[in-house]
């Protein structure tokens, strides 16, 4: 049975009063039996005040355990914003690093390019490779071994 809608709709000091008056009523019909008013209607104050403070005692409970549950949400969402504040500072970390690495990458490339500019212009017309070498080349490149049947000049 889910009570809580009642707690949300009630103010606590309610939910205290209906426990009070469950222990009240219970002292009156038990330790007040002189009054002839109280005694005629003992058991009726007696059955009264038990259900008042059954349901001032669940009703006590449910709101501790509403309390409890607030508070644990309360650290959660604390905890939720401490993890998404260190998760921003290590998403900076992480792009600063791969800007750091792209930058690295492309220098080396530069790097690369300018060697082969340099040095590989040398030997471009006086390097000839024999066209098995390139046969083999072009079926290793396709995947294609029946390339390398083909025509042997």
């Amino acid at each position: 049975m889910n009570v809580y809608w009642l707690i949300a709709l009630l103010p606590e000091w309610i939910i205290h009063s209906i426990l009070g008056l469950g222990v009240l009523g219970l002292l009156v019909a038990f330790f007040v039996q002189f009054i002839p008013f109280v005694n005629t209607y003992k058991y009726l104050i007696k059955i009264f005040s038990s259900i008042l403070l059954v349901l001032g005692l669940f009703l006590q409970g449910a709101l501790a355990y509403k309390q409890s549950t607030a508070l644990a949400v309360a650290k959660l969402e604390k905890k939720l914003a401490e993890a998404e504040a260190k998760s921003q500072k290590t998403n900076v970390e992480i792009v600063e690093k791969i800007v750091k690495d792209t930058q690295i990458v492309r220098e080396k490339g530069k790097t690369v390019t300018q060697y082969v500019d340099r040095e590989v212009v040398k030997y471009n017309n006086k390097c000839e490779l024999p066209s098995e070498v390139i046969r083999v080349h072009n079926a290793a490149a396709t995947m294609d071994p029946s390339k390398l049947e083909g025509d042997k000049k």
